[in-house]
């Protein structure tokens, strides 16, 4: 458990997170809307993190904990008991589009 295992799994990650973002950019966002996209994946790579760090799940196939997390409106982010109730739903959206992405992507 560590920086060294946490950067590894991210970088796993990093695949979906990009190709999700390069969807979201050809539907033509706003940028507005498109950062709040980007930040709320952010947020949810940290958690994913944190939550494969905490209990040594380094295992974990990345894919199948990243469906896992976005299924059925998402985990809780981080920190989720500081973002508002318009917070709580964008990244809730987040996670249901993604998780779109990812079934129509397999």
């Amino acid at each position: 458990m560590g920086v060294a295992e946490d950067l590894a799994y991210g970088g796993k990650l990093l695949p979906w997170f990009a190709g999700f973002l390069q969807a979201l950019y050809a539907e033509g966002l706003s940028r507005k809307t498109f950062a709040q996209y980007r930040d709320h994946l952010w947020l949810l790579g940290g958690t994913i993190i944190r939550e494969v760090s905490l209990y040594d799940e380094y295992q974990t196939d990345p894919l199948e904990k990243l469906r896992e997390s976005v299924a059925g409106d998402g985990i809780l982010p981080d920190h989720y008991d500081q973002m508002t109730q318009a917070e709580l739903k964008a990244f809730e959206r987040m996670c249901r589009r993604l998780e779109k992405f990812l079934t129509e992507s397999a």
